[in-house]
């Protein structure tokens, strides 16, 4: 997937999920992972990596827990070793 795409794709998702009215046709998570061994210590520098690009574009700290809130129960999906 060339780096536009899934910068699109993301965009979409995360749209999507904070109830925007975005269309996303992209994979669910499970499958879109599946096959990426990410661990939970790999999962966890997600996280921490973005925090870290919320906090440099002045993202409320309200703002920030609730996004935090909904991509959290992803990780049973993501995690897959």
């Amino acid at each position: 997937m060339k780096m536009a795409t899934l910068k699109q794709s993301l965009a979409d998702f995360l749209c999507k999920e904070t109830g925007g009215d975005c269309v996303y046709e992209g994979e669910t998570m499970k499958n879109s992972h599946a096959e990426l061994a990410i661990t939970t210590a790999e999962f966890e520098l997600m996280v921490q990596a973005l925090r870290d690009t919320l906090d440099a574009n002045n993202i409320g700290t309200r703002e920030k827990n609730e996004l935090l809130k909904i991509l959290a129960p992803m990780k049973r999906d993501v995690v897959t070793k």
